[in-house]
């Protein structure tokens, strides 16, 4: 019985060992093997080369190894690269001159009214109904473009551009210029919009940019304008960030490429969704934007025309609500992001309601 016992204690004994000897290998071998694994696997993801070109700039060339490497919402294609500094400032790169397509030059041509703000709204061709809800509901205030305030819809040349000149017939309120209609192209939305106020509305005070999505208090916009119309003699006010970095999400709708953008922060902006400046001040950014290198989100855009002119962006309360907060804060709103057609109509009419309609 004894030396069965003992047999059995000395196999028991041999496994252990084995199994000790087994584990010492394993937790010295495998993470030096995976370490190993993954930097050559790295290494075979992206191999990226600086190579001068013609005008002695840089350009980025990118071998991707797809069997190794799966789809990643990160654009990592100069993940490596040493960012250049894209230069703020250029000689002439970006004179653009807007054509008007379809010009509504009289909207500001009144002698008996005295024009307090030129609201511009960036539209997409096929937003009729959003058009529409908007004149019929927060626009009632510019009284048909008569009144104290005026606005104009900007929009560029798609397939619809029939649709629209058959629109503008009833409503004399487009404004189309002469570029391809896209998300790309929404700072040369806002500068034809500054090109056409500087040009056929000089006597506006100010001038709001926002999109056709949104709700403007108009009250709550002539009291923020009030109240900080002399800081925005040298500023744009809104939602606004004084630092920001860019987003390389290739998923992203404010994806900015390194090649775009390889800075790695943005010197702030006030989100497009609704800001307003002196006419003063859009005249300023006209008259800068030639000199300033072309970049396709317009807020940030507008924001680094800003920083050449040494003028500042200015924060106000009440930009960029959220729709349930409308009527709790109604005395504080400006603008509510983000509205469809049928809400547009329910706040007009509820929840956001005037208290006086005019």
């Amino acid at each position: 019985m004894f030396k069965v016992v003992w047999e059995k204690w000395k196999i028991g004994k041999r496994e252990i060992l084995r199994l000790i000897l087994v584990t010492i290998l394993l937790s010295t071998f495998f993470p030096l093997i995976w370490y190993t694994t993954q930097e050559s696997f790295s290494l075979l993801k992206k191999t990226t080369w600086l190579i001068d070109d013609a005008t002695g700039g840089l350009k980025n060339l990118t071998i991707q190894f797809k069997t190794l490497t799966t789809h990643s919402r990160v654009d990592k294609s100069l993940a490596k690269v040493k960012p250049t500094e894209k230069p703020y400032k250029c000689d002439g790169c970006f004179s653009k001159q807007f054509t008007f397509l379809i010009n509504n030059e009289g909207i500001c041509k009144t002698s008996n009214v005295s024009i307090k703000i030129l609201i511009m709204i960036t539209s997409s061709p096929q937003n009729k109904l959003s058009r529409n809800a908007i004149r019929d509901t927060w626009l009632t205030y510019a009284k048909k473009n008569n009144g104290n305030i005026r606005y104009i819809f900007l929009l560029g040349e798609s397939p619809m551009t029939k649709e629209l000149e058959k629109e503008n017939l009833q409503t004399k309120d487009i404004i189309l210029g002469n570029f391809k209609d896209a998300y790309n192209n929404l700072t040369y939305k806002t500068l034809m919009g500054y090109q056409w106020a500087t040009q056929h509305c000089k006597h506006a005070q100010f001038v709001m940019k926002t999109d056709d999505d949104m709700f403007v208090h108009i009250p709550g916009l002539t009291r923020v304008i009030k109240e900080n119309s002399k800081v925005l003699q040298t500023a744009v006010g809104g939602n606004c960030k004084q630092s920001a970095r860019p987003i390389r999400n290739t998923r992203s709708k404010w994806y900015a490429s390194l090649k775009s953008y390889p800075q790695r922060t943005y010197p702030g902006f006030c989100s497009g969704t609704g800001y307003v400046t002196s006419l003063d001040v859009v005249t300023k950014i006209m008259k800068i934007s030639k000199d300033v290198p072309f970049f396709h989100l317009e807020d940030v855009y507008v924001s680094l025309c800003i920083k050449q002119l040494g003028l500042k962006l200015h924060y106000i309360d009440g930009f960029m609500r959220t729709f349930g907060l409308c009527r709790n804060e109604y005395n504080t709103l400006v603008t509510v992001h983000k509205v469809a057609v049928n809400r547009m109509r329910l706040m007009w009419e509820t929840l956001c309601a005037p208290k006086e309609k005019k």
